[in-house]
């Protein structure tokens, strides 16, 4: 359940260093009646879907129920750019790695804000060398091992799959060659520095990467970023990114 007392005094805060005064006290004179209408919109939003769909139902795993972000407890002072928990459609990220020529053996799978840990469990039916999840609530990471423990198929091609309690900006970028997903975990700022981090790794050490953004809703990934990828496909859903030539 969306807790509104929490919300409040982080956003004056930041309404003050961005906004100023002035903005600020509009924005606290009108707030109780955005404050209102965004949780009955979250109430909508988080509580009604809670029911098991099939990929938990068939795999005797949780990573259904919606969270939102006030519902947990996070450490990290970067909480306030984050969003809740949601699950990834299973459809989506199994059409869209099927589709793509590559070869998986050789990546390492690094999904940025893992939650519940349904993603890496559905990049375990891909031949990745190894899968980790980094996910800096420390509730949804302790059910992320459970998911990871029950989860056994008999088609299942990856067994090295772990998740990390972190916040993935302090996250060392592993210098293997990588396969980044992101189900739009955060923030412009917090993105960046994500994006940011990644290609200083891939600086001082260049090799292949991969990127996977989930409604992708900022351009960091763009050409002409840091990383200078090339957008190989685009849906209303996803996009993907390389730095491989054709």
């Amino acid at each position: 359940m969306p807790r509104m007392a929490r919300t409040i005094l982080p956003r004056i805060r930041k309404s003050l260093q961005t906004r100023g005064l002035p903005a600020t006290i509009w924005r606290c004179a009108v707030g109780p009646y955005t404050l209102l209408r965004h949780y009955l919109n979250n109430r909508k939003r988080y509580v009604t879907y809670s029911d098991q769909d099939q990929f938990d139902v068939q795999h005797g795993v949780e990573t259904t129920k919606r969270v939102h972000l006030t519902d947990l407890e996070i450490d990290s002072p970067n909480w306030i750019h984050a969003d809740g928990y949601w699950p990834t459609p299973s459809h989506v990220f199994q059409n869209a790695l099927s589709e793509l020529k590559t070869n998986y053996d050789n990546l390492v799978f690094i999904d940025f804000g893992s939650g519940k840990g349904r993603v890496l469990l559905m990049a375990s039916e891909f031949p990745f060398r190894k899968i980790i999840g980094v996910e800096f609530s420390s509730q949804l990471h302790a059910i992320a091992e459970e998911n990871i423990r029950r989860y056994q198929t008999t088609t299942q091609k990856c067994r090295d799959v772990t998740s990390i309690c972190a916040d993935f900006t302090q996250f060392p970028i592993p210098t293997d060659p990588l396969f980044v997903f992101l189900y739009n975990p955060s923030s412009l700022e917090i993105t960046s520095a994500l994006a940011g981090n990644i290609a200083q790794s891939l600086r001082k050490h260049p090799r292949e990467l991969w990127v996977f953004y989930v409604t992708p809703a900022y351009d960091v990934f763009e050409s002409g970023n840091p990383l200078a990828l090339r957008k190989i496909k685009s849906t209303a859903k996803y996009a993907i990114y390389t730095n491989c030539a054709d």
